[in-house]
């Protein structure tokens, strides 16, 4: 049984990761007064880069080299370089391709958004939503039967023993990991923004390096459950995000901009 207090843990997780890009949204749009096309963009890049381009490479990596999931360390080094590479440079197409007139700063404070938000209200809210309907399902013994018609039955009961054996701060942690991850998702927007308009190619690398090392800690975490603690990925994470908010304030002056 999945117990009330985890329900209700995971209905925080879906308000947590709905509500804070919505005010951050509501409340940046109004300090900043950007358009609405680099946000569109950002969650457009987002969407297409990670949910079809390196879902594809996933699948034929997992195929092609099924061992690799063995070694939880090689997997998560590999898991981030693939966030980076197409986070990232999707960053870069979309700035230098589609927002050639959207290049200030807060372009990519919008961009940043958009990418960073929709990535929080996808991740998030999203699979909160899911979560609950599989407790639901779990709680009235009928999970296997009805998740396991449309996927392995192995598969099925090992999705049913993860939702059993997570507890509720992990739901509730979940949530609050959208808030810094939203941070750093603008801050490597401005930084993509900056090679651009610079011309320094380089910094798209150290964009792609940076991505890869904040997803690296966590992707080892989902390897090592159970011997890396939890805490030590989330306060990565944190570390990263209170970096990315002083990136951001800071880059206002680089700009000549007090906004």
């Amino acid at each position: 049984m999945i117990a009330s207090v985890t329900m209700v843990s995971i209905v925080i997780q879906g308000l947590i990761s709905l509500l804070f890009p919505i005010g951050l949204f509501l409340y940046m749009r109004k300090r900043v007064r950007f358009t609405m096309r680099p946000v569109w963009i950002g969650a457009a890049i987002f969407l297409i880069f990670t949910q079809i381009f390196e879902k594809v490479l996933h699948l034929v990596v997992l195929q092609g080299i099924p061992d690799i999931q063995n070694n939880p360390v090689v997997f998560a080094v590999y898991g981030a370089l693939a966030a980076g590479i197409f986070e990232e440079v999707g960053r870069y197409i979309g700035f230098s391709w589609l927002l050639k007139s959207y290049r200030e700063r807060k372009d990519g404070l919008a961009y940043g958004l958009g990418h960073g938000g929709f990535e929080a209200i996808f991740i998030g809210a999203i699979s909160s939503i899911q979560a609950f309907v599989f407790a639901i399902l779990i709680n009235e013994g009928r999970f296997l039967s009805t998740i396991g018609s449309s996927i392995p039955a192995d598969m099925a009961a090992a999705l049913q023993d993860q939702m059993l054996s997570m507890s509720s701060f992990e739901f509730i942690l979940g949530g609050f990991e959208r808030i810094p991850a939203i941070f750093i998702q603008i801050a490597l927007s401005l930084i993509v923004l900056h090679a651009v308009n610079t011309r320094r190619k380089g910094l798209v690398l150290i964009a792609i390096l940076l991505h890869a090392v904040i997803d690296f800690v966590p992707g080892l975490y989902q390897g090592y459950k159970g011997e890396l603690s939890i805490w030590v990925a989330e306060a990565v994470i944190l570390l990263f995000g209170i970096a990315a908010v002083w990136y951001i304030r800071s880059s206002r002056f680089w700009s000549g901009s007090e906004k």
